[in-house]
């Protein structure tokens, strides 16, 4: 039985040669996968303290909750911009014209400020050789509870983007005021 020892001992001893190098360079593979696992688990996890994964999960969760509720808050805000640049002056229109035909030249004008729901007023100066005369009229949607001179009509369709009928298309005289 020696010499069956003896004559195999380098073919067993070369096996085992052959295993231990096998499993050096499995155990070196595992090593370098192990090596990306860490790094990528740091990218996923940060650099802090010993952490797992639940508690990565946790932590997650926590900022997409914050970050739900300041982007409720921003909402909240927009729509209330929103409301408030309904109110600005969003719409204008300026028409000079004669009033009473004196020769005074194109001394009258009228203004319509809007906001976004067609509200806001009307400023017409009448001017003529003698006076002066303005008016402020109110405007709610787009119309008028006093009665609007032709120019005054003319201005608020303008404001509006509507195109004044030929009826109030009189750029110069038309009207006696408001």
């Amino acid at each position: 039985m020696n010499t069956f020892i003896e004559q195999y001992l380098a073919v067993a001893l070369g096996l085992v040669a052959v295993a231990a190098i096998l499993a050096l360079a499995l155990a070196a593979y595992l090593y370098r996968q192990l090596r990306r696992y860490r790094h990528d688990q740091r990218v996923v996890m940060g650099k802090g303290g010993e952490r797992d994964l639940v508690a990565q999960a946790r932590a997650l969760q926590q900022r997409m909750d914050g970050l739900t509720f300041d982007l409720g808050r921003l909402q909240e805000e927009l729509a209330h911009a929103g409301r408030r640049i309904d109110d600005c002056i969003t719409f204008r229109s300026v028409i000079r014209y004669d009033a009473y035909r004196d020769l005074s030249g194109m001394q009258s004008t009228s203004m319509a400020l809007l906001d976004s729901r067609f509200s806001g007023v009307i400023v017409s100066a009448i001017q003529s050789r003698e006076d002066a005369r303005i008016y402020v009229k109110e405007i709610r949607h787009g119309e008028s509870r006093e009665k609007l001179s032709p120019e005054e009509v003319q201005v608020l369709k303008e404001a509006m983007g509507l195109k004044a009928r030929e009826g109030h298309r009189q750029a110069v005289g038309g009207g006696t005021g408001a």
